[in-house]
């Protein structure tokens, strides 16, 4: 009777090893199927992080194209009125010179005034100041601004959840009719009596 106790022991160990075998290969299984859909998950929250990267790049580069064409708009029109500039002192110079040449007395006697109102009417251009691009409007603590913007965007969504507990697969609730740490301990209780046993028995 203590051999068949000392057996259905080990039987029973050996049936739990099988069924802790069947379970760590579904285990093996669900970790696989647990990484291929956290990969997913990964990959979908940094596309969420790039597509937010390219439409802040877009925005920037787009506010920076908008200026510069102000600016060349600006300097074009200075440009032209350079040219007028240019024109109308280069007729004055070519004008003074030939009455110059002709000893013109009456163009001599009002040579002071005509120069006065030459300059007065043609006053000197100048470099208007923010003719250039403010740089450090784009560059400056770009990273820094980018980031805050982030923090405005991104929300914080606590983990609630234990993937060791909730998501390996348990037993029902028909196969919990005692507790694991019980079913081993009875388990190896019987099997070191079984093995006692064993031992003390003498051979025919």
């Amino acid at each position: 009777e203590e051999l068949n106790t000392a057996l259905t022991a080990l039987q029973n160990k050996l049936k739990h090893a099988e069924e802790m075998k069947v379970k760590f290969s579904k285990t093996v299984q669900h970790i696989k199927s647990q990484a291929e859909h956290t990969e997913r998950q990964i990959k979908e929250e940094f596309e969420k992080l790039h597509q937010f990267l390219r439409d802040e790049e877009e925005t920037t580069i787009t506010a920076l194209r908008e200026e510069e064409e102000q600016k060349k708009q600006m300097m074009k029109e200075k440009l032209e009125e350079m040219n007028r500039h240019i024109s109308a002192l280069s007729h004055t110079i070519k004008d003074t010179e030939e009455m110059m040449k002709a000893n013109d007395v009456c163009f001599l006697k009002n040579f002071n005034v005509t120069m006065e109102r030459v300059q007065i009417s043609q006053p000197d251009p100048q470099m208007s100041s923010g003719a250039l691009i403010h740089v450090p409007h784009y560059l400056g603590n770009l990273l820094f601004r980018v980031w805050k913007k982030m923090q405005e965007t991104v929300q914080h969504t606590p983990l609630t959840l234990d993937p060791n507990t909730a998501d390996i697969p348990r037993p029902n609730k028909h196969q919990l009719s005692m507790s694991d740490e019980n079913k081993l301990q009875s388990t190896t209780t019987d099997a070191d009596k079984g093995n006692t046993l064993i031992q003390q028995t003498p051979t025919d």
